[in-house]
């Protein structure tokens, strides 16, 4: 997101909003990829082995 520079006009509201909202997407699809790159957060844990000493 551009800062406002000294000599801009202002900027609506509505549009910072939309501006906002798609940084936000693509955030939460970055999240996602790496998510899945990982394997997901479904994924059950392992059982622990038994240890035999």
């Amino acid at each position: 997101m551009d800062k406002k520079r000294p000599g801009e006009p202002e900027r609506p509201a509505a549009v910072e909003a939309e501006e906002a909202l798609r940084d936000a997407d693509t955030a939460v699809d970055a999240a996602k990829a790496e998510a899945r790159r990982w394997g997901g957060s479904d994924k059950k844990p392992t059982e622990p082995k038994d240890r035999f000493w």
